[in-house]
C-alpha cells in the first residue's frame, strides 16, 4: 500500500490519500441523518479496531467523519483486511494532535457529543447515561434540529477516556456489562452505539418522515434551560456542562404536567424582568399594576398638598 500524500487542510488536521479506488460494493445509507453522526477514536493503538469500526460504521449507515486523535500511523495492513468492503471508510480517516482540535472541526455549528466511558459521575461532571436511552436522546435533538451534528468520542483501548478529555464532552455515556467484566473492545464499543443510532435511522428510512415538534415534557425543559442561561446559572460556552446535568435532571419530570401554560407564563415574565432590570408585567397584570401605580401617585400628590401652607 503506497502514501499518495498527507496534506493538512484549513482545521489543522491530517488526511491521508491512498492510491486504492474505494470499493464500490460499499453502499451508503441514504438517511439525511447518516452523515451528521461522527466519531473520534482517541489515541487508538490496534490498527484492526480502525478497520471493525469503518465495517460496523458502513454496516449501521453511520456514514459521518471518522477522526483520529493522536495517532496518524494507525493504519496497517490488518486495518484493511478487515474492513473488507469498506476500505473508503478508511480514506476518509481525518487526524488531529487533540481531542480539542477535533472537536473544534465539528462546534462551527451547535454539536452534541457524547463520551463513552465506564468512569462514574462526581460532583464535577454529570453521571453516566445508559447508551440505550443517551442515543435516542441525542438521534431526538437531531430530529429537531436542536443540534446540528451528533459526535461520539471514545477513548484508547487500554484505559479509556481520562479526565480532561470527558470533560470535554457534553453527555457521557457508559454500556451496561457484567461487573465481572466491564472492558469492551473498541470496535465493539463502536459497534453498539451505530447499532442504536441505526435502529433510528432504518425505522424512519421505512416508514413516512413526518415532521414532529417537541412534546410538551421537551418543551418545559427548553424554556427551563432558557431561564437558566439568562439569569447566568449558565455560563457562555457552558464550561462547567450545567446544561447537559440540567437536561438529565428535568428528563425526569412527568410527561404530562397539569395547567403547564401557567409555568411556561412565570417562566416568560422572569425571563422579561431579568433583561428589563425590573419587574416586567404583561397583560392585564400590567393594566391593574398602571392602576395602582396611579391611585398611587395621586395619593402622595393629595398628601403633599396637605402638608403645603
Amino acid at each position: 500500500m503506497n502514501i499518495a500524500a498527507i496534506f493538512n487542510d484549513s482545521h489543522g488536521c491530517k488526511n491521508i490519500l491512498m492510491n486504492t479506488i474505494p470499493d464500490p460494493k460499499v453502499i451508503h445509507s441514504p438517511h439525511p441523518f447518516s452523515k451528521l453522526i461522527h466519531l473520534i477514536l482517541v489515541r487508538p493503538q490496534e490498527g484492526r479496531n480502525l478497520g471493525a469500526i469503518a465495517r460496523a460504521s458502513a454496516n449501521m449507515g453511520v456514514d459521518g467523519k471518522i477522526c483520529v486523535v493522536g495517532n496518524e500511523f494507525i493504519l496497517n495492513k490488518e486495518s484493511w483486511r478487515v474492513a473488507k468492503h469498506a476500505q473508503d471508510r478508511l480514506h476518509q480517516i481525518l487526524h488531529f494532535p487533540t481531542l480539542e482540535a477535533a472537536l473544534d472541526l465539528f462546534r462551527k455549528e451547535p454539536t452534541l457529543s457524547l463520551a463513552a466511558t465506564a468512569r462514574v459521575g462526581s460532583a464535577g461532571r454529570p453521571h453516566p447515561m445508559p447508551i440505550s436511552e443517551a442515543v435516542p436522546k441525542a438521534m431526538e435533538k437531531l430530529s429537531q434540529g436542536q443540534t446540528a451534528s451528533i459526535v461520539w468520542v471514545f477513548g484508547p483501548e487500554a484505559d479509556g477516556l481520562n479526565n480532561a478529555e470527558v470533560a470535554q464532552c457534553d453527555w457521557i455515556v457508559h454500556i451496561p456489562s457484567s461487573q465481572n467484566y466491564r472492558s469492551l473492545n473498541l470496535s465493539h464499543a463502536v459497534m453498539l452505539f451505530c447499532y442504536e443510532a441505526s435502529r433510528i435511522i432504518l425505522k424512519e428510512t421505512s416508514e413516512p418522515t413526518i415532521a414532529c415538534s417537541p412534546n410538551q415534557k421537551e418543551r418545559l425543559i427548553m424554556h427551563l434551560v432558557e431561564l437558566a442561561q439568562t439569569v447566568g446559572f449558565i455560563l457562555p460556552d457552558d464550561p462547567h456542562k450545567m446544561k447537559p446535568r440540567l437536561e438529565q435532571l428535568l428528563s425526569h419530570l412527568p410527561n404530562h404536567i397539569h395547567d403547564i401554560k401557567t409555568i411556561h407564563g412565570w417562566i416568560d415574565q422572569t425571563i422579561r424582568s431579568v433583561k428589563k432590570g425590573s419587574q416586567d408585567f404583561k397583560g392585564r397584570y400590567r393594566f391593574e399594576t398602571i392602576q395602582l401605580e396611579t391611585i398611587q401617585q395621586d395619593l402622595i400628590k393629595k398628601e403633599l398638598c396637605r402638608e403645603q401652607p
